[in-house]
């Protein structure tokens, strides 16, 4: 396995320049992970020094059941800090976005310009804004009230609200939260360990993979979700997903499973689209003890497989660029 990762995005000098800073931040402190959450084997190996961003993360994989996580990762004081000072959007942002204010205005115009739609049959064969919606909606009819954890900019409780459910939010981004006021949404600012109430269906939309201590954030889940809790997260099936500084988890259908099915919850589907790899998993709350059979030997597998695709894959864009066809290759595979 090459620990560099290779697929890094084409960063504007602006994004350039708040990676160089977060880099050198003294107020993001890291800590180090001994032990893999699956399996508890403390042999895990590197699989990365770096992310698409170029950001000095590294990415590891257990040696045992080949659950692939951030080691070290941002200690919990960090989080707050990166997420509550939006840090996160502007540094990933490539729209020219060079502050908070301007965030808050584009943001709050696109909101303003979002036409909702009753929900249709769900199309896995692509990604669509509104797979998770059409998936939900498909799936389960006896839900009332809403809760979207980490809402970002408010357009899932749009979703809701249009069919008639009761909608609230939590989000740790200030900037968003003024978008929610101005849009007259039920959200406040927090994390997931600030909600204490109860909800039909619980939402986490590309939020679970920034979580951490997984099993305790999964009870945390159990104890606000009255029926249903949905999952989507970026997902490698067959591919292997964009690493990033803030997913501290790299999830397989299997892998993700494993943390729900194993704590009072039962499947009711999992899915996921077939050009991204985003899983989409909804789950029925139990009271019972649950036990869920973790495959190693085919989690091991397909992992093996994905990194194995991913070494060829690098050994051609190394030739290519040292080569200086790499640019010319890119062109004809985006033609073909």
């Amino acid at each position: 396995m090459f620990k560099e990762y290779l697929h890094l995005a084409s960063l504007t000098p602006f994004q350039k320049d708040q990676v160089k800073k977060f880099n050198n931040d003294s107020n993001i402190e890291y800590k180090q992970i001994n032990n893999c959450e699956i399996c508890q084997s403390s042999k895990l190996s590197t699989l990365f020094n770096n992310d698409r961003y170029g950001i000095n993360q590294k990415t590891c994989i257990c040696d045992e059941c080949n659950f692939i996580f951030s080691n070290p990762r941002m200690k919990d004081r960090s989080i707050e800090y990166f997420y509550n000072s939006d840090l996160y959007r502007l540094m990933y942002s490539g729209k020219g976005i060079l502050s908070e204010e301007k965030l808050f205005l584009e943001t709050l115009s696109q909101q303003k310009k979002y036409k909702p739609s009753v929900p249709n049959k769900p199309n896995f064969n692509f990604h669509y804004d509104n797979l998770y919606f059409d998936f939900i909606n498909s799936e389960i009819k006896e839900f009332d009230s809403v809760i979207d954890i980490g809402c970002g900019a408010g357009r899932k409780l749009i979703d809701f609200n249009f069919i008639g459910k009761k909608t609230h939010g939590i989000e740790p981004s200030k900037t968003y939260h003024k978008v929610h006021v101005e849009l007259g949404l039920d959200c406040k600012i927090g994390f997931i360990n600030d909600i204490s109430e109860k909800y039909d269906l619980v939402m986490l939309s590309h939020v679970f993979e920034h979580l951490t201590d997984l099993k305790k954030s999964v009870k945390k889940l159990h104890s606000i979700t009255k029926k249903y809790l949905f999952i989507e997260v970026p997902g490698h099936v067959k591919k292997l997903q964009s690493i990033q500084n803030a997913h501290n988890y790299y999830f397989s259908l299997n892998t993700l499973n494993y943390f729900f099915l194993s704590n009072k919850f039962k499947l009711i589907k999992i899915d996921y689209a077939r050009d991204n790899e985003f899983i989409y998993a909804l789950y029925e709350k139990t009271d019972k003890e649950t036990k869920f059979f973790f495959d190693k030997s085919s989690e091991k597998k397909i992992v093996s497989e994905i990194i194995r695709i991913y070494d060829s894959k690098y050994l051609i864009i190394k030739l290519l660029r040292s080569t200086g066809l790499e640019k010319i290759a890119r062109a004809f595979y985006s033609f073909i």
